[in-house]
């Protein structure tokens, strides 16, 4: 009987974040993708225009599912926090495509490319040579455009002087992330371990799953809305990293990586579930991160939004048509039969939406 005042808490949390989400976010992050769709179908270099347009097409679906965090950000500072927030994955989506294809060195194209991430940031930086070991360059400026439409949102904000510094580091973290394991892709996995292996985590994670972790975007979006609030100290952001990374950064990553399992076994393209001995330890490892998620959010102020939101998290690719494909669907399974009601009750909501 005490479960039920939860649940019904938990619901009502899901549901006031959703229609926040809907109401006031989504329609702004649908704006902002058209716009830059725009730009991007201006891209002299027809290879640079299609892996472009194909980010902010294709991959729009991320964008619209990290600016669910800025839901978190005041009213008054959330417009400003959603255009920052869709800059920045607008660019993480493109630097990713461009590591499918990198130069003659990929780890160091792959680093000088997500340079910009930390430059987007950076109050104080200017525009980057950042194609300078890449085969191709002619982009009309459209990778500094996100970058400077990024910093000039985010050193706007409120707390940008207390929370940006953290932000950037989150988001150097992602790129040397991608960039890892883009280079790891059809190579040998020393140097993606290695990295991994030297970043700050806490014990009981293996190394890919703290590679996965520092690879997902999902933490600097959390701190861009933070940064939203006005008097948030840096204290707090490292509070707000402290959660976010590796847990639900490593949840996000594992669960796209379900979602693309079959592809990317037909592919031959990396993926960090490969490095599980079986499907079921997987499924126990994922469903005990996503644990280790709920319990990292539980210090942080307006707990029941952060947890609100990674209910939708879950919920988001637990309902993707990939997650069921038969690679997949013993992990799926495994994890939505102990994710509680409310990640129950939302994915099904959600299959529907997508005509599952």
């Amino acid at each position: 009987m005490a479960r039920a005042p939860v649940i019904v808490r938990d619901g009502a949390a899901v549901l006031a974040s959703l229609a926040r989400y809907r109401g006031l976010v989504l329609p702004q992050v649908r704006r902002e993708l058209a716009e830059w769709r725009q730009v991007a179908n201006s891209i002299p270099d027809p290879v640079l225009r299609e892996q472009a347009t194909d980010a902010v097409t294709r991959k729009a679906g991320n964008a619209e599912a990290t600016s669910v965090l800025s839901i978190l950000a005041p009213r008054q500072s959330r417009r400003t926090v959603v255009r920052a927030s869709t800059a920045l994955q607008v660019a993480v989506d493109f630097l990713d495509n461009l590591g499918e294809r990198p130069g003659p060195d990929p780890l160091r194209d792959g680093l000088q490319l997500h340079s910009a991430l930390a430059a987007a940031l950076d109050p104080g930086a200017g525009a980057g040579n950042w194609y300078v070991h890449h085969s191709r360059s002619e982009d009309g400026r459209y990778l500094e455009r996100l970058v400077t439409t990024c910093r000039e949102s985010a050193a706007s904000l409120p707390a940008a002087a207390a929370v940006l510094p953290l932000a950037r580091r989150a988001a150097i973290r992602c790129g040397q992330g991608q960039s890892y394991t883009h280079a790891t892709a059809g190579g040998p996995s020393g140097p993606l371990r290695r990295w991994a292996s030297d970043l700050a985590a806490p014990p009981g994670f293996e190394w890919w799953e703290v590679a996965a972790g520092a690879s997902s975007s999902v933490a600097a979006h959390a701190l861009l809305s933070l940064a939203g609030s006005p008097g948030a100290s840096r204290t707090a952001a490292e509070l707000m990293d402290t959660a976010y990374f590796p847990s639900i950064g490593a949840l996000t990553v594992l669960l796209d990586d379900l979602v693309d399992l079959q592809d990317d076994k037909t592919a031959d393209q990396h993926n960090y579930l490969r490095y599980y001995p079986s499907e079921e330890v997987a499924a126990e490892r994922l469903k005990a991160i996503a644990g280790l998620a709920r319990e990292s959010i539980s210090p942080l102020p307006r707990s029941a939004a952060h947890g609100a939101i990674l209910s939708g998290i879950l919920a988001f690719y637990l309902s993707s048509p990939g997650a069921t494909a038969p690679d997949g669907r013993p992990v799926r399974d495994r994890l939505l039969s102990s994710s509680g009601p409310v990640v129950r009750a939302l994915t099904r909501v959600l299959e529907r939406g997508r005509g599952g």
